[in-house]
């Protein structure tokens, strides 16, 4: 909404703006007094405060801000330091800002952008998904947005590229990627929008992916700073939630933010509204544990009267799938969110979450997702956050639970957390991308970084004597006196499980295995392949839980590597359907707690949905458990369990779609003879037959990637440094097919879920047609990429070293 004055821009639009007179100001934002402060130092620290003088800022009525954040916004007071932000951006100084989840830092750029008389500010963004929801919210309030990206048609486009050169754009924010704002075609539009006076200011949101020392660094984001160099006298501002005074500098270097004009703007860390816990776990079985966030919902919804919004995180798609079928199935209202899914079912989902209206059909309590849901969300009344499994640093783990309690009220964040998979995360981290590097000898490897922060989410998780806020504003350089008591209390009022009951959270660390059990209980990954009935293969336990290639999956296998540290019937694919045979006697031991309740076959709810039975919105005082289910099971459909990868990589710029040609049913594929030989053991759960028929599935799936189209040779590539021959090719194949085949077997308990999950897998080989999935490091490509590592470990040792082809 714009005054008079400000819609009149026709003398705008005849010539070019002059610059506004200027006068020179010094900006400081202090953490320890939270006020705006003069200071005649050019740049100076003191405690926790960060200080730099801005010069040379042209003259403009602040109180424009405050007009906007009223009439466009409707708010009536700024929160927390956002004045002194918006202010200092919108006089035009270089701003950094690094502030906790929920403290509202879109408003921060948006509001100055918005003030602005005319001209653009440019916004950068790493998601199209975070693009996109600050864009609809923009446009219900009259805001002039726009954006490019593979979601807009060509002729829109066009028109959008059109408008960005005009000597009046009638746009105030324009949202883009880092990938399309580095590319020659779009630096020659922004020439010309700088040279009609119009590039108001540049803004980087998620700024810590810049960093080489950040968790989520992204080498695209690493180019942005070519734009200050090219554009010297346009502000910057970048922005995010998790960033210590390493990856800060770095920030600060890389954009070439001036120190002489920069606005720092550091909040505190803490979230004091939220209760932190860990739940520890021993030899985690999925079915126990999702068994255990049942009965945790169920009572934190009994206590509260009502059922309450909530977020569960998985690492995987899958364990998306199977907790939130799971979960249904127990009558929560919850839905999976992941980019496997339709982009219709997603943007369902994410409108019955965020508005979760009583009684409204589409309403949704609960979402089960990967990491990169809720970046950008505006939604103040999350209760609870868990993580299903841990985090693969302490950065992602805080910015994902600062996504509860944004509106203020007490909100709880539970992690569960056990040594094997903290081993297993160390393991996929190490392993993730071992080739990038840092770029100068200040910078550190990729390995060093990412290893860094999981150490110290493992030591947050495993330390039972410091208070868990506290813990958190340490790593992140906030300095704390433990000897003041009156201190501690300002960062935590008994939430967390370390204050609120230490004898108990004592007790519960003891379920944690030993190091040295957690060590057995998850394989090494290892270089080559054997045949699974082997003695070789035994001793790495591939003829048990667990896919001892792709160590990332093995925490949602369902039953445990070697010793275990407590015995039982925990599982129910320990009992057999008949004793065909007399047995020696069982071992007799205590049976584990929630034993009762297993004693009928588990179907693994990736493959069946039971109908589900939402909770009413209005519970009567006291919450009876829902009844099981008696409708029978019905079949999930193929589109919400796996599709083909749906990247929020912009297509159009980076030539990401390789391949496009639907092969959904594509003729019968003749496979190459190989000397290979495979001889798989006899299972109870799927037989011979079932297991050859599906892995020459899965071999034709990977020959219709890298020896079928006429581009193939792309593909090798893309997998291998060292040119292969057909030969050698093949044994690839066959050899990653087996791999994957095994990867299957063992995390499935029965055949519908063998066979849906290999029906998957080929849905992860069919996204290889996609370019963009095989350098991505999303979370949500990690299935595909899991392909991708199963396939390199396969090559000839010559190729990679990753590798050996087996003989006959």
């Amino acid at each position: 909404m714009l005054s008079d004055s400000d819609s009149d821009t026709g003398n705008f639009s005849e010539s070019p703006r002059k610059p506004s007179k200027s006068f020179d100001i010094d900006l400081t934002v202090d953490l320890e007094s939270d006020s705006l402060a003069t200071r005649s130092s050019s740049s100076r620290t003191k405690g926790n405060s960060r200080e730099h003088k801005v010069k040379n800022l042209p003259i403009k009525d602040v109180s424009e801000c405050t007009r906007v954040l009223h009439e466009v916004f409707g708010f009536s007071d700024f929160k927390g330091k956002q004045k002194e932000i918006v202010e200092a951006a919108y006089l035009g100084s270089d701003a950094l800002v690094v502030a906790p989840t929920g403290m509202g830092k879109s408003l921060c750029f948006q509001i100055p952008a918005i003030a602005d008389k005319r001209g653009i500010s440019i916004v950068v963004s790493p998601l199209l998904a975070l693009m996109q929801n600050q864009i609809d919210s923009l446009r219900q309030k009259n805001v002039e947005v726009a954006s490019l990206s593979s979601q807009v048609g060509y002729s829109e486009q066009h028109e959008i590229t059109r408008q960005l050169q005009l000597l009046d754009p009638p746009m105030k924010l324009f949202y883009t990627t880092p990938e399309r704002l580095c590319t020659s075609e779009f630096k020659k539009i922004l020439r010309t929008v700088h040279k009609n006076h119009n590039f108001n200011r540049l803004v980087v949101d998620e700024a810590h992916c810049i960093s080489e020392w950040g968790h989520d660094f992204r080498e695209e984001y690493r180019r942005i700073g070519e734009i200050r160099k090219q554009f010297p006298d346009v502000p910057i501002m970048a922005l995010t939630a998790t960033a210590t005074d390493a990856v800060r500098e770095d920030i600060i270097d890389s954009l070439g933010l001036d120190k002489g004009r920069l606005f720092l703007a550091l909040h505190q860390f803490n979230r004091p509204n939220l209760f932190y816990e860990v739940r520890y776990l021993s030899s985690p079985q999925s079915h126990n544990q999702m068994s255990e966030i049942f009965d945790y919902i169920m009572t934190f919804y009994n206590r509260r009267g009502k059922p309450s919004t909530g977020l569960v995180y998985c690492r995987m798609r899958k364990t998306c799938d199977e907790l939130s079928a799971f979960l249904r199935g127990k009558g929560l209202n919850a839905r999976p969110y992941h980019r496997g899914i339709p982009s219709g079912a997603l943007e369902k989902t994410l409108k019955g979450w965020t508005k979760n209206e009583p009684g409204e059909p589409d309403a949704v309590d609960l979402v089960v997702a990967t990491v990169a849901f809720g970046m950008g969300i505006d939604k103040g009344d999350v209760r609870y956050i868990i993580h299903y499994d841990l985090p693969k640093s302490l950065e992602g783990y805080y910015q994902e639970t600062g996504r509860a309690g944004r509106d203020g009220l007490p909100a709880k964040c539970i992690l569960y957390y056990s040594r094997e998979d903290s081993l297993r995360v160390k393991q996929f981290v190490r392993n993730s991308d071992p080739h990038r590097v840092g770029k100068n000898g200040k910078s550190p490897t990729h390995d060093q970084r990412a290893s860094l922060s999981l150490e110290m989410l493992i030591k947050f998780a495993e330390n039972i004597k410091t208070c868990r806020h506290v813990s958190i504003c340490r790593y992140f350089g906030e300095i704390i006196d433990d000897t003041n008591s009156e201190s501690l209390k300002t960062y935590c009022e008994r939430m967390c499980d370390v204050c609120k009951y230490p004898d108990k959270t004592k007790s519960r660390i003891t379920k944690l295995s030993t190091i040295d059990d957690a060590r057995n209980n998850v394989p090494r990954r290892q270089d080559n392949i054997v045949p699974q009935g082997s003695t070789k293969a035994r001793e790495r336990g591939a003829d048990t839980e667990g896919e001892p290639f792709v160590s990332s999956k093995d925490s949602y296998g369902q039953q445990t590597y070697g010793a275990q540290k407590r015995s039982g019937p925990d599982y129910p694919e320990n009992f057999p359907k008949k004793s065909k045979i007399a047995l020696a006697p069982a071992l007799v031991t205590k049976p584990h707690k929630s034993a009762p309740g297993l004693t009928k076959p588990f179907k693994a709810p990736t493959c069946v949905r039971p109908q589900a039975k939402t909770l009413p919105h209005a519970l009567p005082p006291t919450l009876a458990q829902p009844k099981p289910q008696a409708e029978a099971p019905q079949a999930i459909p193929r589109s919400l369990v796996s599709r083909p990868l749906i990247s929020d990589i912009d297509d159009n710029m980076n030539g990401n779609l390789v391949q496009t040609e639907d092969r959904g049913v594509s003729p019968a594929l003749d496979l190459p003879l190989v000397e290979l030989f495979w001889d798989p053991e006899h299972s109870a759960k799927v037989s011979v037959g079932d297991r050859r028929k599906q892995f020459e599935s899965l071999r034709r799936s990977l020959h219709r990637i890298f020896t079928e189209p006429i581009n193939y040779l792309f593909y090798w590539e893309k997998l291998s440094d060292s040119e292969l021959d057909e030969d050698q090719r093949n044994g690839v194949l066959f050899n990653a097919a087996v791999e994957l085949e095994l990867s299957a077997l063992s995390l499935s308990s029965t055949l519908d879920g063998y066979t849906c999950r290999v029906s998957s897998i080929k849905d992860d080989i069919k996204s290889l047609f996609h370019n963009g999935v095989w350098d991505s490091k999303d979370d949500d490509v990690q299935d595909v990429q899991e392909v991708i590592a199963s396939l390199r470990r396969c090559l000839p040792s010559r190729s990679k070293g990753k590798g050996k082809q087996r003989s006959s």
